[in-house]
């Protein structure tokens, strides 16, 4: 496949190791020979958090409808979150405008839009959305099928949850191209019955940086800037209130969460360690155990007199909005973030140096998400170093390496 590089204007190129990886996924996706009656051509994109899935796949996604749009034809992008939706659909509009070669129409369909019309272009939406329409029009997934070019599934190690892939299964009814993105592709630490799924639906194809005789992609993009070079500082208390851990699919279940989060010497902790960070570090972003411990810990540090912010599940979309846009700011004065279940995937802010895990888990996947939010490098517009709090109760162990959890899974798929 030839590539338009030429002609994108120097903000919207890719870096070289992702133009590696486009053209390894688009020899797998759009091969010179049809794929066998059955099944259409499938990967996943392997990237860490931090070196640029979005933008890849943008191109990718162009690369997919410019191939079939005169067809009338439409690029399916599904995510589980409003946050990537977002993200999606304000990124696909900068690349179409680069990389398009006709007009074509960007839906989006996710919380209060439903834009659905027959137009050539991009879908961009929430599952759950979609899912819910499906169950009340037995025809949409259908209608839909026939007129996708490619499917794109971000975050897709979520793939195999069961609605999730009825949905995407339905729309690749005709066999178009599946791609997913992921930094994990697996689910569980020991790898096992969900993982296997997991590669087989994407026919066992991942694709990944080449790491350039380093000992995996992490290593090379840290070395090379890409990617800031973390500074993992572990801190270890003992609860003071008894804590009976409740573990399912792969983590700590809710009733232990929210136990941990009333814990005085977990709060006193999350106080202390953000404002020692707060001296160090101008975006800090805090990952508490449970939404109460969140504004519980905000009230307390704006008390003293720190600028913080706090977004929960609940917190309303205006307000999330404007206090996640405050955070990205070029505002000089140092300020925290606290959250709980909702910045882990699909926020990108990219001056953010320094993450505190103060909510437990045993699951690589969650905690290369959170860790992730600080890892974006200097030629990528964020730090050459980072730091990484963990805060471990000596009796709940978690994890601790992004590169740990990069390679866990390895065993599960073809080299490609």
């Amino acid at each position: 496949m030839v590539s338009n590089s030429e002609l994108i204007q120097p903000s919207y190129r890719l870096y070289p190791y992702q133009e590696q990886v486009l053209h390894d996924l688009l020899e797998l996706l759009i091969p010179p020979n049809p794929p066998q009656v059955g099944t259409g051509p499938r990967a996943i994109a392997h990237l860490p958090t931090g070196a640029g899935k979005t933008r890849l796949a943008c191109h990718a996604a162009c690369h997919l409808l410019n191939q079939r749009g005169n067809e009338g034809k439409i690029v399916v992008w599904l995510a589980a979150s409003e946050e990537l939706c977002e993200q999606a659909a304000e990124n696909l509009t900068i690349a179409w405008s680069y990389l398009g070669n006709r007009p074509a129409r960007l839906q989006r369909y996710w919380g209060s839009a439903s834009e659905l019309t027959r137009e050539p272009g991009f879908l961009v939406t929430g599952l759950t959305k979609l899912y819910s329409a499906s169950m009340n029009s037995q025809t949409l997934l259908i209608s839909l099928a026939t007129r996708t070019a490619a499917v794109i599934f971000d975050e897709a190690h979520q793939a195999i949850a069961n609605t999730y892939q009825f949905i995407t299964e339905q729309l690749l009814t005709y066999e178009p191209p599946l791609l997913g993105l992921t930094a994990t592709p697996g689910r569980k630490a020991i790898p096992g019955e969900e993982d296997y799924r997991l590669a087989e639906m994407f026919n066992f194809r991942k694709v990944t940086i080449d790491p350039q005789g380093h000992p995996d992609p992490v290593t090379y993009l840290i070395s090379q800037e890409y990617l800031a070079d973390p500074q993992f500082t572990p801190i270890t208390l003992t609860s003071e209130l008894p804590v009976h851990p409740q573990i399912d699919q792969g983590d700590y279940q809710e009733p232990t969460l929210r136990r941990i989060g009333q814990d005085p010497n977990w709060r006193r902790e999350i106080i202390r360690v953000t404002a020692q960070a707060l001296n160090d570090h101008r975006r800090v972003i805090v990952f508490c155990p449970s939404l109460e411990s969140v504004h519980q810990c905000a009230a307390e540090l704006s008390g003293i007199g720190f600028h913080i912010g706090a977004v929960t599940g609940s917190t309303p979309s205006d307000q999330r909005h404007k206090t996640i846009e405050q955070f990205k700011s070029d505002e000089p004065d140092p300020m925290a973030m606290l959250n709980y279940s909702v910045l882990t995937a699909g926020f990108d802010a990219p001056r953010t140096s320094c993450v505190i895990v103060a909510r437990p888990t045993i699951s690589l996947v969650l905690y290369s998400q959170m860790i992730g939010r600080a890892m974006r490098g200097l030629r990528s517009g964020g730090n050459l170093r980072c730091q990484i709090y963990t805060i471990i109760d000596t009796q709940l162990p978690g994890s601790g390496s992004v590169a740990e959890s990069f390679q866990n899974w390895e065993q599960l798929w073809q080299p490609t």
